[in-house]
């Protein structure tokens, strides 16, 4: 069966055409057809029950009186209905052996007008059978289902408790009516399998699909009745499904093959091949494998694109197809687009790296690779036109050329080792995925020193259009080459600063001979100073090695101008504390400006080698303050304001501290304290006078205060008023009647 099930969904329309005549068998263009199809699996039965809901139209200007439907092989008690009318059908078996649709054409009981439409239903059961395609038995069903071609969604209700399996491409329905799930099924629904198995990763398109978007409906030709394959087994011994754990590098992943019982020896022969070649792989890009598992998934329709085998590198799918007669090279190739895939940009990186991937396990692996023979084509596109501007479609050309690029790039950087160190770095920034073919030859020539631009441009770029901006790129990369030397000259590292390297990155390089000249001039500053440093002997500091290289020109340059600040302040601080004991708080500040000096701390350098001069100065004046102010405490005789002024003052004891202070070596805390001792003997009459002067002030205000509101509670509350004229004579206050002055208040109530 592996031989006829090769390229099968290829060969499967010159199948159908050899055995019956297109013109019988295949949908006449003027029929269109909108159908779903439901099947009902029994799986411990093996049989099934088919229902299909079908609109045909009558597309031509005549009456149509009959109509071509397909039906699962050896399909029994098929009954056509047109609302409650019977409709004559025949069946004409196409293969069943091999597993093929049969023919269904059915007679309308009245003609079908032109432009007119129709509702059909058909119904039937398929028997037990052991076909190519077709095999159903008790306890395990694997089979094609039949659409009804262009237009089709597909149904199946299957055991939620079977070990089930479908084509990728099919998808788990999102709606689950009652009924199915009352009998213990679960829906699947089957549309455009090939579409929907290449949207994998894209999760809007699955759930409108699995919502039954009619977007997703069949949309091969009408000739056309395969729908997808789909496997149930509730015979635990028929289960088709392989895992095991494989220990990789930093982690141990879970490796999952899904796949058709019926190609179980070419399933238990690729997972073989997965598991040895998954640390092989890891350890040839030399980058941890991205994800937690490893899914590998039969499909027997990616051949209608072309694919032997499909990746999804963003959660570790693949799609193998069975019998392409290199199985084991494409299982390996898919392996290696997990780290050779999405972080790569376009077709010549991601699929000639796999294909390096594969090549350079193969022999450890077994597998000795097919001869793609691209050379012997006439072609000599370069890589960088495939599916960019190039005509050229041929898969073995494009293949073939890509994947021998790469070991060309393997000898032309320095061998395995240097290439090994290249593939390592590929996740080192992911801010630069995805990776471009100026990256692989920016970081060739900076890994393993070789001049690539030959390489690329016989290779990869189209030499007309290209040739100025590789020659404009040596010569920007030739001038910052010459940088990185000279630093390391001045005791750099072998670097520059990123914001040359940014440029560099992204192929600008404008701007790069006025960056390279500011770069330069800051290298001559920096060899000034540092010897100015070394002369005086300050201790060695990486601050400007640890900024050039990884940070901006910018800066660098403001890290070394504060390291020239520092240096400056220290060496005149050594200047003028020449006479200075070394015991000295002066020389002491001395020392932790030189600690932090060699910390790359220049601020606190600078200013402690600023405040050790200063020591010296605040200490001698400390000392005069001190000296001052016990001679104004021995004159200070309080009078009256003196002694206002001095309450709460305590300048003896300030006075005490300040000796204090300058004995434990904190001159300026002496000077601060010695002149607030003696400011306060000195200023004690001037201070009480003031004193008084701001008591008086406040008394005044208070007298004011009471007088105004005693004036204000001695007024009457009631105002007086005359009664308007006509009134009702009322009762008048007089002044002996108010009801209350302030010093009637204790009275009231009283009489």
């Amino acid at each position: 069966m592996d031989r006829f099930r090769r390229g099968f969904v290829l060969v499967a329309f010159v199948v159908l055409i050899a055995v019956v005549p297109t013109m019988v068998f295949a949908q006449p263009a003027s029929i269109n057809q909108f159908s779903d199809s439901y099947f009902t699996f029994d799986v411990p039965n093996g049989t099934l029950a088919a229902k299909v809901d079908l609109t045909v139209q009558n597309a031509t200007t005549k009456d149509a009186t009959t109509v071509s439907l397909y039906a699962m092989p050896k399909a029994q008690d098929l009954v056509v209905k047109r609302g409650d009318v019977v409709l004559e059908s025949k069946l004409t078996p196409v293969a069943d052996a091999a597993g093929l649709p049969t023919l269904v054409s059915v007679t309308f009981d009245k003609p079908l007008k032109p432009k007119a439409t129709t509702n059909l239903t058909i119904t039937y059961t398929v028997p037990n059978q052991n076909g190519e395609l077709v095999h159903m038995a008790p306890g395990v069903m694997e089979l094609m289902l039949t659409s009804q071609g262009k237009g089709s969604f597909v149904w199946v209700d299957i055991p939620r408790d079977a070990e089930n399996y479908f084509d990728p491409g099919c998808l788990k329905s999102a709606d689950q009516p009652s009924s199915v799930k009352d009998a213990g099924n679960e829906r699947w629904i089957c549309g455009d399998t090939l579409l929907i198995a290449l949207a994998s990763e894209n999760r809007d398109q699955l759930r409108r699909c699995a919502g039954a978007d009619d977007r997703c409906r069949q949309r091969l030709g009408n000739a056309s009745p395969f729908s997808a394959f789909a496997q149930s087994v509730t015979d635990r011994s028929s289960l088709a499904s392989l895992e095991a754990d494989v220990q990789l590098s930093t982690k141990t992943v879970k490796l999952n093959f899904r796949y058709f019982k019926t190609d179980q020896k070419w399933a238990e022969k690729q997972f073989a091949v997965a598991q040895k070649a998954l640390p092989l792989l890891e350890a040839t890009f030399g980058f941890p494998y991205p994800h937690e598992r490893v899914l590998l998934r039969q499909s027997n329709f990616i051949e209608i694109a072309g694919s032997a085998g499909i990746a999804f590198t963003g959660d570790g799918d693949m799609l193998l197809s069975p019998d392409t007669g290199f199985d084991d090279e494409v299982t390996v190739h898919e392996l290696a687009h997990q780290w050779a895939g999405r972080n790569l940009e376009t077709s010549w990186l991601w699929e000639g790296l796999a294909e390096f991937g594969m090549r350079s396990v193969a022999p450890s692996l077994g597998i000795k690779p097919r001869d793609w023979g691209w050379e012997k084509l006439g072609y000599k596109d370069p890589l960088a036109t495939w599916w960019h501007g190039s005509v050229v479609r041929n898969p073995y050309y494009w293949y073939g050329k890509a994947g021998a690029f790469w070991i060309a790039y393997e000898k032309a950087v320095g061998g395995p080792e240097v290439m090994h160190s290249i593939l390592a770095r590929m996740d080192d920034d992911p801010t630069r995925l995805p990776l471009d073919g100026k990256w692989f030859i920016d970081m060739g020539e900076a890994v393993g020193g070789n001049n690539l631009d030959s390489l690329f441009l016989s290779w990869v770029f189209d030499a007309d259009h290209s040739a100025a901006l590789v020659k404009e790129r040596r010569a920007a990369r030739d001038l910052t080459f010459a940088l990185a030397l000279r630093a390391v000259a001045v005791g750099l590292p072998k670097a520059i600063p990123t914001d040359l390297t940014q440029n560099l990155d992204v192929w600008a390089f404008g701007g790069i001979a006025q960056q390279v000249a500011k770069a330069n001039a800051l290298l001559d500053t920096y060899a000034t100073i540092r010897q100015q440093a070394i002369d005086a002997g300050l201790p060695a500091t990486g601050a400007v090695a640890r900024s050039w290289g990884s940070q901006t020109l910018a800066q660098t340059a403001s890290v070394l101008e504060d390291q020239r600040q520092a240096t400056r302040a220290i060496i005149d601080a050594g200047a003028r504390l020449v006479d200075e004991p070394a015991e000295s708080l002066s020389q002491k500040r001395l020392l932790g400006a030189r600690d932090k000096f060699a910390e790359g701390n220049f601020a606190d350098a600078k200013n402690l080698a600023a405040s050790s001069t200063t020591a010296v100065y605040n200490g001698a004046t400390a000392e005069k303050l001190i000296a001052a102010a016990k001679e104004r405490q021995a004159q200070f005789h309080p009078g009256f304001m003196a002694r206002i002024g001095m309450i709460h003052k305590d300048p003896a004891g300030e006075l005490a501290a300040a000796e204090a202070s300058l004995a434990a070596g904190e001159p300026e805390r002496a000077l601060e304290q010695s002149r607030s001792a003696y400011e306060t003997w000195q200023n004690a009459e001037s201070r009480g006078l003031l004193r008084l002067g701001i008591l008086a002030v406040v008394m005044a205000c208070l007298s004011v205060g009471a007088f105004w509101l005693l004036k204000r509670i001695n007024r009457s509350d009631a105002p007086d008023f005359t009664p308007a004229q006509g009134s009702v004579s009322g009762h008048i206050l007089a002044p002996s009647e108010e009801r209350g002055k302030w010093k009637d208040w204790e009275n009231t109530g009283m009489n």
